[in-house]
């Protein structure tokens, strides 16, 4: 490995601070998040270390940083360490200013000695936070320019849970001064004075040096077991970071001001959309590469954003991300139905971009691209087989193509698969727990309720597919006179014995025959949610008021058979429910080979 651009270094605490650079956070790292749990963790293996074995090193970790050989170390990985430790000797430099005076040892950290660990060159801090938005000037306010630490109040949780560095800056101060005041009461001033000198001389890091920032967050991520600090949003925003301040110093300022707005405006559309920041971007990247990416996310993007304005970059990607948001306050059933699909980086990448471009038919749009999805969902298409062709939607939305094109498309894949014939053979099978069926109910009920209705159904456990006969109505035999499990087993799971009901009223129904169940499906009796039943499931409720009692007379009159009776329900309802799919999917049932429907 090129040691120019990978040069590991086994430093004690006082020689990662005693250097000719200084040590910036960059604007991409995330804010000081430490609290009383890391703190905590921190303190008691280093006085156990001490307390144990002064003379044993202790390691503390390692730090990965960018040597930009202009007098400046970039933290990639480290920051929340070195700005604790930090901290912690501002405290020990503020507070104890006879600390190791009448010391013998060789290596003593007096007053001056910490000085020198805090300022570069006697007047430069050797730590530099992030300067947007601020937190550099929060840091030296609350820490850096603070001349005593005993004023300083406990920080109340609420204060710690706040999105501000100041009061993470303040607890960790004061958890350190209370924890070396303690350790001075219990053990003595000589004791304390031993304990720095072990933190400062005995205490190690790994101090990792890069020359490259790509192979600094490589080398990152590999080291970092921890779980993954740096996010590949991260990652992009430095990026961006970076182009801007390629620029003069004067604009890059208002640039970079600009683009931090912006993307914390994003954050905000893509919280109240329930969206990580990570797959965000990843939408954002399929609508420039309108391809399937052959390199990671960081890598594809960089090369977009380094060869595009940047002034250009930061308005489309928070104009993308305020596409996605109309995409989240789209009420029409297409879009509702969408937003059930397993493939979500397709659909709304492929719906966010029809915002984006202004196409002018987005309902018709959405309706197909419903179909494609539904289509291949039901009939059990996998994603390698819808990737590509999602692609080239994407694509053909960014560029407006006529609906007739895209349709065109569509049909086209939908035909060479044969994927109507499969769709409906998926159908006759049983469709309980097919992932795809309670969202395929939901889309029909989108069509039928009326447009005033705008509510949106999470696929959450409120919602749920009510066997119509009981899956075990066997164990209320008098509740089901007449049905045999033998004959009823092979229905039960099937498309005809399927409600949606909520979860209450789902409860409520388990088990009862139709004459109990009836009530509970209208909200009417005592026991019931009172939430009013879907459309499709008020259809059975119209059959058993139309021909329930009808259909009992026969069959206590010997005419029909109770199973029978309850077979040809199931089968009136299967072919309801077919006709309403046919209607949303734009289908039609194909023929098998006598001519007849399959």
């Amino acid at each position: 490995m090129d040691n120019e651009t990978f040069t590991p270094a086994n430093q004690d605490i006082s020689t990662i601070f005693l250097m000719s650079a200084i040590y910036v956070v960059p604007n991409y790292q995330r804010q000081y998040s430490w609290g009383d749990e890391q703190l905590n963790d921190l303190w008691d293996d280093l006085t156990k270390a001490f307390l144990d074995d002064p003379e044993k090193e202790y390691f503390l970790g390692s730090i990965v940083v960018v040597d930009n050989k202009r007098g400046r170390h970039e933290l990639v990985d480290g920051q929340q360490r070195l700005t604790t430790l930090m901290i912690m000797l501002n405290v020990l430099y503020r507070t104890f200013p006879g600390l190791n005076q009448e010391s013998s040892e060789i290596q003593s950290a007096d007053n001056e000695a910490i000085r020198e660990l805090i300022y570069h060159k006697k007047s430069q801090y050797r730590l530099r936070l992030q300067v947007r938005p601020h937190y550099d000037t929060i840091f030296n306010t609350e820490i850096m320019n603070r001349e005593r630490f005993d004023n300083i109040e406990a920080v109340t949780k609420a204060e710690m849970k706040k999105n501000d560095p100041t009061y993470k800056f303040r607890n960790t101060a004061k958890f350190f001064y209370d924890k070396f005041m303690e350790f001075r009461e219990q053990k003595g001033e000589e004791e304390l004075g031993k304990f720095v000198n072990y933190i400062l001389y005995k205490v190690d890091v790994i101090k990792i040096r890069c020359t490259n920032k790509a192979f600094a967050i490589r080398m990152f991520l590999i080291l970092n077991d921890r779980g993954l600090d740096l996010s590949a949003a991260d990652i992009i925003k430095s990026y961006i970071l970076d182009k801007c301040f390629e620029i003069d110093e004067e604009e890059s300022g208002a640039l970079g001001s600009k683009f931090d707005q912006n993307w914390q405006r994003i954050e905000g559309i893509c919280n109240d959309c329930e969206l990580k920041m990570d797959d965000y971007l990843t939408l954002y990247e399929y609508y420039k590469l309108k391809s399937n990416p052959k390199r990671q996310i960081t890598d594809e993007l960089e090369e977009i954003i380094k060869y595009s304005d940047v002034n250009i970059t930061i308005d489309e990607l928070y104009n993308f991300a305020k596409s996605l948001e109309k995409v989240y306050q789209d009420t029409s059933p297409a879009a509702y139905s969408l937003r059930y699909i397993p493939w979500q980086i397709y659909t709304l990448s492929a719906m966010t971009t029809a915002y984006m471009v202004g196409y002018e038919e987005i309902e018709e749009l959405f309706r197909e691209l419903r179909r494609f999805f539904y289509i291949s969902w039901v009939s059990g298409k996998t994603l390698s087989g819808i990737k590509q062709t999602s692609f080239n939607l994407i694509g053909d939305i960014e560029e407006k193509k006529p609906l007739e094109k895209i349709r065109g498309e569509i049909d086209e894949f939908i035909r060479e698969n044969h994927l109507v014939r499969e769709v409906f053979e998926s159908l006759r099978d049983d469709v309980f727990g097919e992932k795809f069926f309670k969202p395929l109910m939901l889309s029909i009920e989108y069509e039928m309720r009326e447009k005033i209705e705008t509510a949106f159904y999470p696929l959450d456990r409120n919602i749920h597919m009510d066997h119509i006969i009981a899956r075990e109505f066997d164990k209320k035999a008098e509740e089901w006179p007449g049905l045999t499990k033998e004959v009823m087993e092979p229905y039960l799971n099937k498309l005809g014995n399927m409600a949606l009901l909520f979860w209450q009223k789902n409860e409520e129904a388990l088990n009862f025959g139709l004459e109990r169940k009836m009530p509970i499906y209208r909200g009417e009796d005592e026991a019931s949610s009172g939430t009013q039943s879907f459309a499709t499931t008020r259809e059975v409720i119209d059959w058993y008021n139309r021909e329930f009692e009808e259909g009992v007379r026969r069959v206590r009159a010997g005419e029909i058979s109770a199973n029978e009776f309850a077979t040809r329900a199931m089968e009136r309802r299967r072919k309801y429910l077919i006709e309403k799919i046919k209607k949303l999917l734009e289908i039609e049932e194909p023929k098998d080979d006598s001519g007849l429907q399959a």
